[in-house]
């Protein structure tokens, strides 16, 4: 933050002053927040032909009543210069309360001409920054108008550019990846790649690298990362993903395999997690059941055997008991926050313990809506 101070100085100096602060490497890659400046149209053009434009212009808004309210209240410690306000944060020790003195700038009649005069330059600052200006009501409770500009300064501006959705859905087994990928590729024509399901049909397809996993797969061991990435950028490389977008699911599980993905110029424009506590990704998974003759999938919890017309008993997949369930929680717990460190800025986290539609309306909104400028998910 830096805190202009007029005194004397002349524009020019305080204008050059300014820029130098701004060129320094903290403020270049942190951002900065003027404050107090600029007070009128000169200083404002100034600031401009000196290529320094805001992003966003704040301006605080507040009755003349009010102004007057809290500066009767504010006074300062003559030994340290420390500033205090009896109304709203008064020092902790007596002794000091006793030695404050006035604020000779909090004049009554002193702050009514600085705020008619105030009013006047805002009306053209405003003009000069209207395309970033925005307005907040300053009277309210300060945590509460904290919050409403850091939402507005959260607010990445829509670009009217196109972007093909390049998604990764991450989660618990259980959390629904597959059922939300199905929903997505319905409504928006996104191409569904599922890494498992890959997997098996390039074994299927005996093409050169399924022959390399097909000794994995039949001993049930991961396939290594390399050969993984590989078949997921090929995939992912294809026409149809590259037209209309894809949802990758199930890739990748640990950073490494995030890193490997990135090696291959595969970038997703949004990360979501599907946020479920692992107690409920547990009761999912163990009551899924599938029916061994006409493959139709249902969970005990919701639907019986006579609700989707199943005569026969239905079977559980061993990947779904009990000895299976536990450990691939725990991969996913091991792994998670890892991922969503390195993908950072475009991940977004969704409630994926409500019902289906409700979950997909968050993904959605995810999608189309502009990420924040600020990562709140870790």
């Amino acid at each position: 933050m830096l805190l202009c101070k007029w005194n004397n100085a002349s524009v020019q100096k305080l204008i050059a002053a300014l820029k130098k602060r701004l060129n320094e490497s903290d403020c270049e890659s942190r951002g900065y927040i003027i404050v107090d400046f600029p007070r009128c149209e000169k200083e404002a053009k100034a600031l401009t032909d000196e290529g320094i434009f805001p992003d966003y212009a704040i301006f605080l808004d507040a009755p003349l009543l009010t102004l007057i309210e809290r500066a009767s209240g504010e006074r300062m410690d003559p030994d340290n210069g420390d500033l205090y306000n009896l109304l709203h944060n008064p020092p902790a020790d007596l002794a000091v309360e006793k030695r404050l003195v006035k604020l000779t700038e909090n004049d009554e009649e002193l702050i009514k001409n600085l705020y008619s005069e105030y009013n006047r330059q805002m009306v053209l600052l405003k003009r000069i920054y209207s395309s970033v200006a925005y307005e907040f009501n300053a009277d309210q409770p300060i945590n509460d108008l904290y919050h409403s500009v850091l939402a507005k300064v959260n607010q990445c501006r829509r670009s009217v550019a196109l972007q093909t959705p390049k998604v990764v859905l991450l989660g618990y087994p259980g959390a629904g990846k597959r059922t939300q990928a199905n929903l997505l590729a319905k409504k928006y024509g996104l191409i569904p790649v599922d890494c498992g399901q890959l997997i098996l049909r390039e074994v299927a397809n005996r093409s050169s690298v399924g022959n390399i996993m097909k000794t994995y797969v039949q001993k049930n061991i991961p396939v290594p990362d390399a050969i993984v990435s590989e078949v997921v950028r090929n995939r992912l490389n294809k026409i149809d993903c590259i037209t209309y977008g894809w949802i990758l699911v199930g890739y990748p599980r640990t950073r490494q395999q995030a890193e490997l993905l990135s090696s291959h110029k595969v970038y997703p424009t949004r990360v979501i997690l599907m946020d479920i506590h692992q107690s409920c990704a547990s009761e999912r998974l163990s009551g899924r059941r599938i029916d061994p003759i006409t493959g139709i999938c249902f969970h005990t919890a919701f639907e019986s055997m006579d609700d989707v017309c199943i005569n026969q008993p239905a079977l559980q997949r061993p990947n779904d008991g009990e000895d299976a369930i536990g450990p691939k929680l725990s991969r996913f717990t091991a792994n998670r926050d890892d991922i969503i460190v390195y993908y950072d800025s475009c991940v977004v986290k969704v409630h994926a313990d409500r019902d289906i539609h409700t979950v997909f309306e968050e993904i959605e909104t995810a999608i189309v809506n502009p990420l924040p400028r600020f990562n709140f998910v870790k």
